[in-house]
C-alpha cells in the first residue's frame, strides 16, 4: 500500500454498554446506562437546554450560544455531560455539608415539568398510533365486504 493512501476505518461501538431509550422525538434509541440519561430520556431538546440551564445556573441563551452550533446529538451529548457534572458537583457538596440537596435528588426535582409534558406526548402518540390502526382494520374490513369487480372483457363462465 502506498503512503499517501489512508486505511478505511470502521468503528464499531461496544452496543452492550448501552440500553434502549427514547430520543426527544419519540423515536427508539440507544444511551448511556447511567441515572442522568434515563431522566433525559424522551426529553425534548429544548427541555434538555431548560434542565441543563437549571442545574448549572448557566442562562439557556448561553449554552444555546455554546452548543447550537453542534447537531442536536451532539447537543444533547454535552448538555448530558454538563448535568452529570453538575450532579458529582452537588453530590461533593452534599459530603460536606449534609444540608445540600444530592445532585441526583436535586436532577429529580429539576426534570419533573419535562417528565409530564413527556409523558403527555407518549400519551398522545400512542393514542395517535392506536386512531391509525383503528382505522387500516375498519379499511381492510370494508376492503373484504366489497364485492369482487368483474374483469373487464371476459364472460362469466
Amino acid at each position: 500500500m502506498a503512503d499517501n493512501e489512508a486505511k478505511a476505518v470502521e468503528i464499531k461501538p461496544d452496543l452492550d454498554k448501552y440500553v434502549n431509550g427514547i430520543s426527544g422525538s419519540g423515536k427508539r434509541t440507544k444511551r448511556a446506562d447511567d441515572p442522568v440519561a434515563a431522566a433525559l430520556d424522551g426529553f425534548t431538546l429544548d427541555e434538555t437546554y431548560g434542565v441543563a440551564s437549571r442545574m448549572t445556573d448557566i442562562t439557556q441563551k448561553d449554552l444555546k450560544e455554546k452548543y447550537g452550533h453542534l447537531n442536536v446529538g451532539m447537543q444533547r451529548m454535552n448538555l448530558g455531560n454538563r448535568i452529570r457534572g453538575a450532579v458529582a458537583k452537588l453530590d461533593a457538596a452534599h459530603e460536606q455539608d449534609k444540608a445540600v440537596v444530592p445532585g441526583l435528588k436535586t436532577l429529580e426535582f429539576e426534570c419533573q415539568k419535562p417528565a409530564e409534558a413527556r409523558a403527555k406526548r407518549i400519551k398522545a402518540a400512542e393514542a395517535e398510533a392506536a386512531k391509525k390502526a383503528a382505522d387500516a382494520a375498519a379499511k381492510a374490513e370494508a376492503k373484504a365486504k366489497a364485492p369482487a369487480k368483474k374483469a373487464k372483457g371476459k364472460k362469466a363462465a
